[in-house]
């Protein structure tokens, strides 16, 4: 992507790693609105990005991303803001997780094609725990499965007909999603991968990357595969 001329929006931009992405944006040619709940220190930020790149190209907005009323998105989401304050485990959920959901899907609304928007790209930031602490991270990700889980109503989903002619085309089983994540929780060897369950044997590991060939069509989804899970204990 060209980004000369992009509109980005990046929470948690007053200082950091968001900062570094910022200057990094700006130094291609990209526009960036930045917010941040620390406006002292935003405002700051402003000023010296607005010196070295153009007061055009640089606008800070106080913004707490727990509120969804706060947040906008442009051509470029990048959902940066996080807190660590293990103490407070509510505030880490609200900011951390909550904030880049909320992030997420107003930039899906903005840029989604078929809505009228120009495309985009999403990016969350995630601080990985590294792996000489002793712990796997995986992602397992169960098809629709036979629960009241997939019942809902309209208002419970934001498109209630794409969900029920896409991600209802095939239900599984309760037991054949029990039966792949006994695999995956037996596996000791595969990390920071997810797992992909899908019916008839074809549940797999991949590392997943989203290539944009041309930058008109829709994005490529390009998996790395992995070795299957296997048991490795009874």
């Amino acid at each position: 992507m060209d980004l000369r001329g992009k509109g980005v929006f990046l929470t948690g931009g007053a200082r950091g790693i968001g900062r570094g992405l910022m200057e990094a944006l700006l130094s291609k040619g990209a526009r960036v609105l930045f917010c941040d709940v620390n406006s002292a220190t935003g405002k700051a930020t402003e000023a010296e990005l607005q010196e070295k790149f153009g007061a055009e190209n640089v606008i800070f907005r106080e913004c707490d991303v727990t509120n969804p009323e706060q947040l906008k998105a442009v051509d470029i989401c990048v959902n940066n803001a996080a807190v660590l304050d293990e103490s407070a485990l509510e505030k880490m959920f609200a900011v951390n997780a909550m904030g880049q959901i909320r992030g997420s899907q107003l930039a899906l609304e903005h840029m989604r094609r078929d809505r009228g928007g120009r495309g985009g790209l999403i990016i969350n930031i995630q601080n990985s725990r590294m792996k000489e602490m002793g712990v796997r991270w995986r992602c397992f990700c169960p098809r629709a499965t036979q629960t009241d889980f997939i019942k809902v109503k309209e208002g419970m989903v934001q498109d209630i007909e794409e969900y029920l002619s896409v991600c209802l085309q095939s239900v599984m089983k309760v037991s054949e999603v029990a039966e792949e994540f006994l695999k995956v929780v037996q596996d000791e060897e595969n990390n920071d991968v997810i797992y992909l369950v899908q019916e008839g044997g074809k549940s797999r590991y991949v590392r997943r990357q989203l290539i944009d060939s041309d930058g008109v069509s829709n994005p490529l989804t390009v998996d790395n595969p992995q070795p299957a899970a296997t048991s490795t204990k009874k």
